[in-house]
């Protein structure tokens, strides 16, 4: 039995906007971010979620004095996949149910990563 690490990004760029990728191995519910280890012999089918999903829950991080605040979320896609990651907001939050993007992201030290947007 071989073990296969994947090393594509959970996330991609399509015709209709940014999307996360889930996975989904056979006889278990879809999950993102997507397994890291694999046997090769499991069958493996990988899910765009997005571009748009359902707020469901989210908070906001007061890191400092010398830091500004940033939000988190936890966003419902469809197929009943909740993926979580960082909040862009300018004032005001999004209400809970509001439709939000995956849109890109690029983290401090420069890693490329996604985010949601209203």
């Amino acid at each position: 039995m071989k073990i296969i690490k994947r090393t594509e990004a959970h996330f991609r760029e399509t015709a209709g906007g940014m999307v996360l990728i889930a996975a989904h191995v056979a006889g278990q519910p879809p999950q993102f971010p997507p397994i890291e280890f694999v046997h090769n012999d499991q069958e493996i089918r990988e899910i765009e979620l997005g571009p748009t999903g359902s707020l469901y829950s989210f908070t906001v991080v007061h890191p400092g004095k010398e830091k500004p605040p940033y939000g988190l979320a936890m966003v419902d896609f469809e197929p009943g996949v909740r993926a979580f990651g960082r909040l862009l907001f300018d004032t005001q939050p999004p209400a809970i149910g509001s439709r939000l993007r995956v849109v890109p992201l690029t983290l401090p030290d420069g890693t490329p990563d996604y985010a949601f947007q209203e």
